[in-house]
């Protein structure tokens, strides 16, 4: 069995480039809080979940594009299970926070592996206790590969390799478009309805909150 790939060693950390720690972020400078999903009772409602906030409101839908500042993001079906397979993080709660730091990150990171590979860090900084880590890998075609929520301390470790994107004040929230992809039809859905039906009362609070 192939070793495991590793985070190559000696990458610039954001404290060698002077950026602010997440743990005192002025709240200026963070996005609004979304609402948490109630956890799965087991795998198959969890991708679903997941695969439902994404885009992908049937399973005859495979792929979806998310549109993010450095350009779109795939959301395969068939790879939402490696998010969702260690059942005691119960990742699919943090559904919305995860597309939502896809389109709307705070810092983008790329970091390279032991292997030549790179990926791509998508760090989201909200006013709650949890912040995000979207990861994106490359094949080549950048693809979801994970997302993972933890304290500002926890996601401080996650900000390292060559900054990308830097989101440097608060900006209007915007809904992100996925374009849902089965065969030759394309059609573009909105955030949430494919999910829910009506995006949640929380969700449209929050949006115009922060656009005002």
């Amino acid at each position: 069995m192939s070793p495991p790939v590793k985070e190559e060693k000696g990458q610039p950390k954001w404290t060698e480039l002077g950026l602010q720690d997440l743990r005192s972020l002025d709240v200026a400078l963070r996005s609004a809080a979304l609402p948490e999903i109630e956890a799965a009772q087991d795998v198959r409602v969890a991708m679903e979940i997941i695969a439902r906030v994404f885009g992908l409101a049937t399973t005859e839908i495979l792929t979806a594009s998310v549109v993010t500042p450095l350009g779109a993001v795939e959301v395969v079906r068939e790879s939402l299970f490696h998010i969702v397979e260690k059942r005691q993080d119960a990742r699919e709660r943090y559904a919305h926070y995860a597309l939502d730091t896809l389109v709307c990150p705070f810092e983008v990171w790329r970091v390279e592996y032991d292997d030549g590979s790179y990926r791509l860090a998508f760090i989201g900084a909200y006013v709650v206790k949890n912040q995000m880590l979207v990861v994106v890998n490359y094949t080549p075609e950048k693809v979801l590969w994970n997302f993972m929520h933890g304290d500002a301390k926890a996601v401080n470790k996650h900000r390292h390799g060559e900054l990308l994107h830097q989101r440097h004040s608060a900006w209007p929230r915007v809904q992100p478009e996925l374009v849902a992809t089965q065969g030759y039809a394309t059609e573009t859905v909105e955030v949430g309805r494919a999910a829910v039906g009506e995006q949640p009362r929380e969700i449209r609070d929050a949006k115009e909150k922060a656009a005002m």
